[in-house]
């Protein structure tokens, strides 16, 4: 499940409504797995996909309201850690 997951995402840079589709679930269930890969190591959060959660532009209070993306994940993009691209090697 978590090789499958990190693939469809980060490999094959699949929506996550086609992740759902492709896995035979609900979207919930594929952001459910993206914050249980994010809690084990596999991904990293970043802001806007320009750098790490760290960054200024994450750590506003205004930041939610930036975002144009669908309001469930709130502007939320991750990458793949060393870990995560570990696992998608194999």
């Amino acid at each position: 499940m978590i090789k499958e997951t990190l693939n469809l995402l980060f490999v094959e840079n699949c929506t996550i409504q086609e992740a759902a589709e492709k896995l035979g679930v609900d979207q919930s269930n594929i952001k459910d797995r993206l914050l249980m890969l994010e809690h084990m190591g596999y991904i990293a959060e970043v802001c806007n996909n320009s750098g790490p959660k760290t960054s200024a532009c994450c750590s506003c209070s205004a930041a939610s309201s930036c975002s144009t993306e669908n309001r469930d994940i709130k502007g939320k993009a991750y990458q793949l850690t060393e870990k995560g691209e570990r696992i998608c090697r194999i």
